[in-house]
């Protein structure tokens, strides 16, 4: 496997790679980007989404328990809009051995988005969140901190609900570890419908 996120070299001999080589051409090996980071692969798979979507479904079919190609074929369904799918993906990821913070919040976001808010009953609306509290604790992202104040508002405060936590204080937490406009609109677009 190789990973978007660093130096591309292929795994068999060693000779550098790009995203576009399908096979390596000193080796022959197949070649499959892989990564557990949501937006490194949403740049990877940007233009040819369709293209990646069926490579990681094929390389699924030889590894069908590997965790960083369930990851990224997750987040490319994510990208694409698919969350039902994509959240099966992620979990199956993170059943299979993924521990990043990025798989697991992810998936969060994929069980939220898979449904209306309205639709979402008490029980699976805490569990979103505790998966999301799972991702902070493994790194206090500013972005986890926002996208937990924004469903804790969404799926309790706006249903007149109580949290253990207030939306503003989870905010106000954010904000302490420092969020930036841009954070927020990368969580707002993953959030919300296009």
């Amino acid at each position: 496997m190789v990973s978007t996120a660093s130096g591309m070299v292929c795994p068999g001999c060693g000779a550098s790679v790009s995203l576009e080589d399908k096979n390596c051409q000193y080796c022959g090996r197949k070649l499959t980007f892989t990564a557990t980071d949501f937006k490194a692969v949403r740049k990877a798979t940007f233009t040819d989404s369709r293209k990646f979507l069926e490579a990681y479904k094929s390389a699924l079919k030889e590894s069908p328990s590997n965790p960083d190609i369930l990851a990224s074929l997750g987040f490319t369904l994510l990208d694409s809009e698919q969350f039902s799918e994509a959240a099966d993906k992620l979990e199956a990821a993170i059943s299979n051995g993924a521990d990043n913070p990025d798989v697991v919040f992810h998936a969060a976001l994929a069980r939220f988005r898979a449904k209306k808010p309205f639709q979402i009953k008490l029980k699976e609306a805490t569990s979103i969140i505790q998966t999301v509290d799972v991702a902070i604790g493994m790194i206090p992202s500013p972005q986890y901190l926002y996208a937990k104040a924004r469903l804790v508002r969404v799926l309790f405060e706006q249903r007149y609900l109580k949290y253990v936590e207030s939306s503003a204080d989870i905010l106000a937490q954010a904000e302490a570890e420092g969020l930036t406009p841009s954070d927020q609109k990368d969580i707002d677009s993953l959030l919300t419908s296009h």
